[in-house]
C-alpha cells in the first residue's frame, strides 16, 4: 500500500510592484512586461508601455493577485511557486512585439517576509544568442490571507466556537502521549482564602490543649510519688 504525504494548503495576497528595466542594450524602442502566475493561479496582467531613456524602462506599475500553495505538512515548508515575468519590445508600429527576455521569481521565497526588493537578472529565450546584462528590479509583499497553521502562526479558528476566550493554560490530567491533553484540569480551591481553612485551626487549638495537659501531667508525676511514698 503506497504511502501519500498530506499537504497543507494556504493562500496569500500577492503584491508585485514592477518597478524598473535597467541597462538596456539599446538606446530607443517601447517596452512593455506581462506578468504570468505560473503556479497557483491564473493571473495574467501586462504593463503599460514605456519608451527606452538612458538605457533604462521605469514602469512602477502595482500588481495584486491572489496565489495558493501548498506545503508539506511535518516540516511546514512551502513548496515552489512560479511567476514569470516577460519583458517585450513593441515592433511594426506596435502591431506585434518581439520577448527580449524573462525572469521567474519564486513568490514562497516572499511569504510572510514583508516588503522585499529583489534584482532578477533577465534571461533570455533562445539559448543560441548571447544575452545582455539588462536587471529586472521588483519589490513584493504577500501577506496570508489565510491563517498560517504549522508555519509559525496559530491561528484562532482551531478553537471550537464555544471555548474562544477560556483559558486552559497548557494544565492537563495527563501529558499529551496519553490521550487526555485536551482535558482542562480542575482547579484547587486556596486554602489561604477560603473558609476551608476553619477546621483545620480547631484541630490545631484541640492538640495545643492535648499538649499542655500532657505536661501539666507530667509536672505532677513526682508530687504523687511522694505521697504514695
Amino acid at each position: 500500500m503506497s504511502f501519500i504525504m498530506k499537504k497543507k494548503k494556504y493562500k496569500f495576497k500577492v503584491d508585485l510592484i514592477l518597478q524598473e528595466l535597467t541597462a538596456v542594450s539599446f538606446v530607443n524602442g517601447i517596452l512593455f512586461a506581462k506578468i504570468r502566475l505560473v503556479d497557483g493561479g491564473t493571473f495574467t496582467e501586462s504593463s503599460q508601455r514605456q519608451e527606452v531613456k538612458n538605457n533604462c524602462v521605469k514602469w512602477d506599475r502595482k500588481f495584486q493577485f491572489g496565489c495558493k500553495m501548498t506545503a508539506n505538512a511535518s516540516t511546514g515548508v512551502l513548496e515552489p511557486c512560479m511567476c514569470r515575468i516577460s519583458v517585450r519590445k513593441e515592433v511594426r508600429g506596435g502591431r506585434s512585439f518581439e520577448k527580449l527576455g524573462f525572469a521567474n521569481v519564486n513568490l514562497a521565497e516572499f511569504a510572510g517576509a514583508g516588503l522585499t526588493p529583489r534584482r532578477y537578472l533577465l534571461e533570455g529565450y533562445d539559448s543560441k544568442h548571447r544575452q545582455d546584462n539588462s536587471m529586472l528590479q521588483i519589490t513584493i509583499e504577500m501577506p496570508a490571507i489565510r491563517s498560517l497553521a504549522g508555519l509559525g502562526e496559530k491561528p484562532d479558528n482551531q478553537l471550537p466556537a464555544d471555548k474562544k476566550g477560556e483559558d486552559y493554560s497548557g494544565d492537563s490530567l495527563a501529558s499529551g502521549s496519553s490521550g487526555f491533553g485536551s482535558l482542562p484540569r480542575k482547579q484547587r480551591p486556596n486554602l489561604l482564602c477560603s473558609g476551608l481553612l476553619f477546621p483545620m485551626q480547631i484541630n490545631v487549638h484541640i492538640f495545643l490543649v492535648v499538649v499542655a495537659a500532657a505536661a501539666a501531667f507530667t509536672a505532677a508525676i513526682p508530687s504523687i510519688q511522694y505521697i504514695l511514698y
